[in-house]
């Protein structure tokens, strides 16, 4: 498997606060990878590291197969980024912070800035200052995508666009950017789109990876059987491989399944039992049951 960015114990310390705390992550080239975390996680630190702008305290990276300490230069040359919030220099027009912008990148692509800002029907003779914030983050998207990158980076890029524009966003790394074999690491807070696109995720909290999967293993996998038994189940029934949590319901179970649901269900359905159900699990309650919880930051 060739991997567009991979980390090895990446660990970024203010003082004596651990952001990111030795974080291992694998995104397969031309995967839509999900970064997934609640506020204060890791996930803005870790794409800085990423991109070279803050540099590790310890442990290492490496983007395109790029040091991303050696190497950052070459790296922020080759991948497209979108900030959370852009910063950009009000005074220009978007087209004159097109062309400044043009200057860095080898690979930059006109086509690209005419068709992603006609798509948007994007005002670029305006003062960016007089733009508003879905402008701007529309703006920053057209920036990211005009050097034709193998690698996205993208952190909470449809934050600042309405539903419409949202969807031709997200059309966009469907039918355009995927298809042409692109890498795109996308982090966001709005889970129905990062469902609707990523095809892998990472859930991160307290700067620690917590689960990594693909969307497909988890849609199958990552389930919750609601069983009541006309017996209580014989002792190590609940240690199968694959099982996350057992809680107690009124006179039932709730199992949480993470892996090997099929054998899990099955031996369910052989014990004596009055009620058998299976709750699917969508990715918000995934994200729940991973990072969500009291010792968030």
């Amino acid at each position: 498997m060739v991997l567009a960015v991979e980390t090895i114990n990446l660990t970024k310390e203010f003082n004596s606060f651990k952001a990111v705390d030795g974080l291992n992550l694998q995104v397969p080239e031309g995967s839509v990878f999900g970064f997934l975390g609640p506020n204060g996680s890791g996930k803005t630190t870790t794409i800085r590291m990423l991109l070279g702008i803050t540099k590790p305290t310890s442990g290492e990276g490496k983007v395109l197969g790029l040091d991303i300490v050696k190497d950052s230069l070459n790296i922020r040359a080759k991948i497209g980024y979108m900030a959370e919030v852009p910063e950009m220099y009000g005074y220009m027009t978007g087209e004159e912070l097109i062309r400044f912008c043009r200057g860095f990148y080898p690979s930059w692509e006109d086509g690209l800035v005419k068709k992603y800002s006609e798509l948007f029907n994007l005002p670029l003779k305006n003062k960016i200052s007089s733009l508003s914030k879905g402008m701007k983050s529309q703006l920053a998207l057209i920036i990211a995508l005009a050097p034709n990158p193998s690698l996205l980076i993208l952190d909470e890029p449809t934050s600042g666009l309405d539903p419409i524009k949202r969807v031709q966003f997200l059309n966009i790394i469907m039918k355009e950017i995927v298809g042409t074999g692109k890498t795109v690491f996308f982090s966001s807070h709005l889970l129905s789109d990062v469902e609707r696109v990523c095809d892998r995720v990472a859930f991160i909290k307290n700067g620690r990876l917590v689960k990594t999967d693909s969307m497909d293993k988890l849609k199958t996998q990552e389930k919750i059987i609601r069983a009541v038994f006309q017996k209580e189940p014989p002792p190590g029934f609940f240690e199968k491989p694959g099982i996350k949590k057992v809680q107690r319901e009124g006179n039932g179970y709730l199992i949480s399944v993470e892996d090997n649901f099929e054998e899990i269900f099955e031996a369910c359905k052989k014990m004596p039992n009055f009620l058998i159900e299976v709750i699917d699990q969508n990715l918000e309650d995934l994200f729940v049951a991973y990072v969500g919880g009291d010792n968030d930051v």
